[in-house]
Order: C-alpha cells, then sequence, then structure tokens
C-alpha cells in the first residue's frame, strides 16, 4: 500500500515528504540508505520485518542498559539515572542524545530515563499552559 500525508508534497505527488521521512527515519530508525527508507509504499511483510527488526532492538537494549551509579542519599527516594549509549534518543525531539551533546536531565521519581534539558524546558512550559499543577510530569512515564 502507498504511504499517505495530508501534507501538500505527498498530495502534489512530489515523493516522500518530511513527516514519512521522520516517521521511517526516526520513529522505526530505518538507516537512510535501507530499502525500505525511499519506497513510496511498504508491503505487509516489510512493515511486518520492519516492526519486528525494532522490536527486537528494543528489548536487546532494555536487556543491555544498566543504571549508572549516579549516588543519592537513602531517604531521597530518587531513581538511579539510566547509562547513555549511542542508540538512545531524547524521547521529544528524537534526536540522539550523545550525538548533539546538550545537557540532559532524567526522571528522578520513576523511570529514570534521559530527557534534553532544552527540551524538558519545552515540555514543562507545555505542561503549564494545559494545567495549572505545579509538578512537571515525566514525558515517558507521566
Amino acid at each position: 500500500a502507498p504511504h499517505a500525508c495530508s501534507c501538500a508534497t505527498h498530495r502534489e505527488g512530489r515523493g516522500l515528504c518530511e513527516h514519512l521521512c521522520w516517521i521511517l527515519l526516526k520513529k522505526y530508525r530505518l538507516p537512510a540508505d535501507h530499502e525500505y527508507a525511499s519506497k513510496l509504499g511498504l508491503q505487509e511483510r516489510e512493515i511486518e520485518d520492519m516492526l519486528q527488526r525494532l522490536h527486537q532492538e528494543q528489548t536487546q537494549k532494555a536487556k543491555q542498559t544498566p543504571f549508572s551509579q549516579t549516588l543519592h542519599q537513602e531517604n531521597d527516594r530518587c531513581i538511579h539515572q539510566k547509562e547513555i549509549d549511542e542508540n538512545d534518543v531524547c524521547p521529544i525531539c528524537q534526536e540522539e542524545l550523545l550525538k548533539k551533546m546538550l545537557p540532559i536531565t532524567y526522571c528522578r521519581y520513576s523511570c529514570g530515563n534521559n530527557v534534553h534539558i532544552k527540551c524538558m524546558k519545552i515540555w514543562a512550559d507545555y505542561q503549564d499552559e494545559q494545567e495549572n499543577d505545579s509538578v512537571v510530569k515525566c514525558p515517558l512515564c507521566r
């Protein structure tokens, strides 16, 4: 089935738009030179293959991701920060955490996942507009 997008680029038939490219390259983590990344549509078996590969990467990463040795006081109830490897991405901007080398924070009270501080500020501002809650919730575990 051909890919579909409601943007003007895709409707005019100029090939893959930036929205479809973002989904294929960032969300499904296809390498730019992968054969599926440039196709105008994917068959069911190709989608299953892509999803299976993504699932295998995530399960393998979950098994290999140790917690860092961040020290906390015994009574502060903080979770240890997860180690950052080369495949980790910011859950907000979807950029690789180690590629841009921006300052990073993490969820201290629930999941320990890492986020760019700049992205977390944007997330906090958005949450402040939506809710009058003074607690900033983690974008992953809330």
